[in-house]
């Protein structure tokens, strides 16, 4: 039961800071990925051991990907400054460990490059 009540609790929290701090309407949004496909996200994060803020700047990056792909380029603009902003925030914060931000960015290039 321990568990679970924290699981809840870090579910809660990303799907929070994501629509506060990163402004990334998680729903009524159509262009944000579905219910399941974003609990997948979660978890995949959960699974990976990832502090709330690097679940969001995971799922943030994913989404970014998925913004670039279909064509909305000022959406996927302002998210990458939001990204960039927030990350060296966290990093220097300590809540952003250096080896996943810049996993996180080489995404983003990626994503830019249209791989």
């Amino acid at each position: 039961m321990f568990g679970f009540r924290n699981r809840k609790k870090y579910n809660g929290s990303v799907d929070e800071k994501l629509n506060s701090i990163y402004k990334i309407a998680t729903r009524d949004n159509p262009k944000f990925p579905g219910l399941i496909k974003y609990l997948g996200m979660i978890d995949e994060a959960w699974n990976a051991k990832f502090t709330e803020e690097e679940a969001c700047m995971f799922i943030a990056t994913l989404y970014y990907s998925g913004l670039k792909r279909e064509g909305h380029e000022e959406d996927a603009r302002a998210l990458a400054k939001k990204i960039s902003e927030i990350g060296q925030s966290d990093f220097s914060a300590g809540k952003i460990g250096m080896q996943r931000l810049t996993a996180f960015l080489a995404h983003i290039e990626k994503a830019n490059a249209g791989l």
